[in-house]
């Protein structure tokens, strides 16, 4: 009961907490690296461009994803019909293996 109501409570800040966290870190990484390899400062139309890239991305792949649930659901009256199907055959296969006729 505790556990849960802990993590109810804590669960979504400790998890936004993180992913700001992981910004950051990743942010400080590539500016060390990028004052290692001796690289100029990033330009804001530098961080422009890639946020919009970024976004771009991820618009595509959002579309990709709504595409194929929508192509899953269209898919479930042939998944429908297909299982009438086998069933319609598995059972005349069944009839035939025990010797049963036709009523």
């Amino acid at each position: 009961m505790v556990k849960q109501r802990f993590l109810t409570h804590f669960k979504p800040w400790f998890i936004a907490v993180c992913k700001a966290g992981a910004l950051i870190v990743t942010y400080q990484l590539l500016d060390q690296i990028r004052t290692w390899r001796q690289h100029p400062p990033l330009n804001i139309s530098d961080v422009v461009t890639a946020a919009t890239i970024a976004l771009f991305a991820l618009a595509l792949l959002c579309a990709c994803w709504a595409w194929g649930e929508w192509c899953c659901f269209k898919m479930r009256r042939f998944r429908g019909l297909w299982s009438d199907y086998k069933l319609a055959f598995a059972t005349q296969r069944h009839r035939r293996r025990l010797g049963i006729s036709r009523p």
